[in-house]
């Protein structure tokens, strides 16, 4: 198997785990909640042939209700982040967690990740107790974090508003998530924060979700609707990051090359909510479908040089 950079991969810090046991959750959006550990992620990157991996929290993140406790719990999770990636330079790139919707703490907690923690990532889920990236109100979040180069990944979460009855027996991932990503994503691009914070490197997970088969219905009709005509939304997709996390080969990737370059395209395994033998079989796929020329570009240049574009060797 080919060596990759994996720009998709979750880890639970303890801080996490107590929240979670302290909430009584056990299921993660209608999934069993995997076990991780630094032996689990090591086995991982070992049978993937991982050199290189970011790590954040997943879905349903650390915002229960209780401002201090989502503050505590963001400011312990990446403390520890910081710590393995201390210890383990080459191998941890952390993606920092927010408080959000708490926007003044918020933008504490970005400073206090640049400047003591030495972190330039973060991790954003598509929306924070009902309020969707895009949204006004975390105009002073993207403001802070475009003060410097820095990479926001993004990644669904349960929406706010299912629809009931509409095939409610599957888990979120295996639907929900893929609405929930191109909803975001579609509202960030309605309000301009991809052409105003330039700065702000984002990724969207999961082979850009529905966003590559609404793109030829969303550029026209957004564009109808907009009120800012200095935005262009073909170029704001294009801007954009995305990895092929999930079953993303071969029809979403194929969709991919339309609306972005190849140089926006990069690995990512989903570990450890995706099984292992899932993540083998999906990596071993993608190595046969891409060109040597292709893989070499998704996984390891692309991902490089956004890294370097941030200031990280």
């Amino acid at each position: 198997m080919k060596e990759r950079i994996d720009v998709h991969g979750h880890y639970f810090p303890p801080a996490y785990i107590s929240l979670l046991k302290r909430h009584g959750i056990s299921e993660l959006d209608g999934v069993k909640a995997p076990v991780w550990d630094l032996e689990r992620q090591w086995e991982y990157m070992d049978q993937l042939n991982i050199s290189y991996t970011t790590l954040s929290l997943s879905s349903p993140h650390l915002h229960m209700g209780d401002k201090l406790e989502a503050i505590e719990t963001a400011r312990a999770c990446n403390e520890y982040g910081a710590e393995l990636k201390k210890r383990y330079p080459e191998k941890f790139y952390p993606l920092a967690s927010l408080p959000l919707p708490e926007i003044e703490e918020s933008i504490g907690e970005i400073r206090y990740c640049r400047e003591q923690l030495g972190i330039q990532g973060f991790a954003f889920l598509t929306n924070a107790r009902g309020i969707y990236l895009g949204d006004p109100v975390f105009d002073p979040v993207m403001e802070e974090l475009n003060k410097e180069k820095t990479l926001v990944t993004i990644h669904p979460t349960t929406p706010v508003t299912a629809c009931g009855g509409a095939a409610e027996e599957l888990p979120a991932p295996v639907m929900e998530y893929f609405f929930e990503t191109t909803r975001t994503v579609t509202n960030m691009l309605l309000k301009g924060v991809i052409h105003r914070y330039p700065n702000i490197r984002f990724i969207v997970p999961h082979g850009g979700a529905f966003l590559t088969i609404l793109s030829d219905r969303l550029i026209p009709l957004i564009g109808l609707l907009l009120k800012d005509h200095q935005l262009d939304i073909c170029a704001d997709l294009a801007k954009l990051y995305y990895d092929l996390a999930g079953f993303s080969m071969p029809k979403q990737y194929g969709l991919l090359r339309k609306i972005t370059d190849e140089t926006h395209l990069l690995y990512g395994s989903d570990s450890p909510f995706t099984n292992l033998s899932v993540c083998i079989k999906q990596a071993q796929e993608m190595d046969h479908k891409l060109s040597d020329e292709m893989s070499e570009k998704i996984y390891r240049i692309n991902p490089r040089n956004l890294f370097r574009s941030l200031g990280d060797r």
